[in-house]
């Protein structure tokens, strides 16, 4: 048997290792390295070196890479949910949705849940730390209206990273990570994210109706999958429940977001700076309403290490298949596959994706190993900016993806009863929405 084969056969039973070990619950920092070692061992090459080389490497690389924009993000989501804008914002969002959603309340909550979120994303909280503001304010509302506990997961998905991460401008990791390979800016192509974005939104908003109709019909309320949530979770602050937002309430809560975008997508601050920025107005607004500041910056900086480490090991198990001669035999194909040299793009940035687990990590991984050949191709680096954009969310959320894995564990939901929710928002749809930019970038941008 060629190197090749034995190489692609030992990356086959590393996925299922990932798969498997993660839909069991097992922490992906002790699987991913495990996964790694078999890849590594059915090449050929020292398994012990390449861990200690590759691996870690890889890891490093991104945590150097993206500290500086994980810890003032997961820090601002931190102060909102604790000075209480972020309340303020969905209470706002909840009381209007009662006010005018009529029968059909219970799917403007979600929904009104869901544009809190994307708020939320575009005032730079990550899509992968959002779910520690959200998840607490979803639980109250939900409550409140009988909604199932599992729709917290569609509403972070939908709304932190969906469409907010496509959407020109966004200080979303992923619209940023390109930027350091190919020099363009967080603006870049318009015209094909808003194509992507609109998609999104359109497809979310009837996949959410159609999920929250399907429940309704069946009698299904919070506590079904609710329940979990509610043994672990503290008690239940009932001042929510009656609470109002002021449209002056409202513009301070979302007073740090408006800084950080203007800041970063006007006056073109560093992404890392901008929320550094939406961190201090958040403080000079909030100052008296943090019970304990040191608390609060010590959550957020919490957060940054489980979310980033959770990535970015998987962004480890990356850079060791990368090395190997299976990783080498899938590249060469994939260039020397016939069609637009857009459509190759579009499967290696989704494939790449897919076999890290990682939207973020596939996505450097991808730029890293393909950008210079589709650069040679004359292709405009903002074209390649989007697609690999628009493409690294499609296979990215497999069960092994630590995003995923993070929100199903701090939700206490489970892969049977939430992760469809996942597969469907964040892998089935992406992926056709970027095959359906890719065709239209080929056709008008080439």
């Amino acid at each position: 048997m060629s190197p090749e084969i034995t190489s692609l056969v030992g990356l086959f039973c590393a996925f299922v290792v990932l798969v498997v070990g993660a839909m069991k619950g097992y922490p992906i920092l002790a699987v991913a390295p495990v996964s790694a070692a078999i890849v590594i061992a059915s090449a050929g090459q020292p398994v012990f070196e390449t861990l200690d080389g590759a691996f870690a490497q890889g890891m490093g690389d991104f945590i150097i890479s993206n500290f500086t924009l994980f810890l003032p993000a997961c820090i601002l989501g931190s102060m909102l949910a604790d000075c209480g804008a972020a309340r303020d914002i969905a209470v706002y969002f909840g009381n209007l949705a009662e006010n005018f959603g009529g029968k059909h309340v219970k799917y403007w909550v979600v929904m009104g849940l869901s544009i809190v979120t994307a708020l939320l994303s575009l005032g730079g909280v990550s899509g992968a730390v959002v779910v520690f503001t959200i998840a607490p304010i979803c639980r109250q509302i939900f409550k409140k209206f009988d909604i199932p506990w599992h729709f917290v997961i569609p509403i972070i998905v939908y709304g932190g990273c969906m469409w907010t991460a496509t959407l020109p401008g966004s200080p979303c990791i992923e619209n940023l990570i390109p930027m350091e390979y190919l020099g363009t800016t967080p603006m870049a192509a318009p015209e094909l994210g808003m194509i992507a974005t609109l998609n999104c939104i359109v497809f979310g908003a009837w996949y959410i109706w159609y999920a929250v109709r399907k429940t309704e019909r069946r009698g299904e309320g919070y506590l079904e999958t609710g329940a979990e949530m509610d043994r672990y979770a503290n008690v239940l602050d009932e001042n929510i429940l009656t609470m109002t937002c002021s449209n002056m309430q409202l513009l301070r809560a979302l007073s740090p977001s408006i800084v950080l975008l203007v800041s970063m997508n006007v006056f073109h601050v560093e992404p890392y700076v901008a929320l550094i920025y939406g961190c201090i107005v958040c403080l000079a607004l909030y100052f008296t309403h943090f019970e304990s500041l040191a608390d609060t910056l010590r959550d957020g900086t919490l957060s940054t290490i489980r979310s980033l480490m959770n990535v970015a090991v998987v962004v480890g198990f990356g850079a060791a298949v990368e090395l190997t001669p299976g990783f080498a035999f899938i590249v060469d194909n994939l260039a020397n596959m016939p069609g637009p040299p857009l459509v190759q793009l579009w499967i290696s940035a989704n494939l790449i994706a897919g076999i890290t687990g990682s939207a973020a990590g596939g996505e450097g991984i991808a730029l890293g190993a393909l950008s210079d050949r589709f650069l040679a191709m004359g292709i405009s680096p903002d074209v390649i900016h989007r697609i690999v954009n628009v493409s690294c969310y499609g296979l990215d959320t497999m069960p092994y993806n630590g995003n995923a894995i993070n929100r199903l564990n701090y939700t206490h939901l489970t892969y049977r009863n939430a992760y469809y929710h996942e597969f469907i928002l964040g892998a089935i749809f992406p992926l056709f929405n970027s095959l359906v930019v890719t065709l239209f970038a080929s056709m008008f941008f080439l």
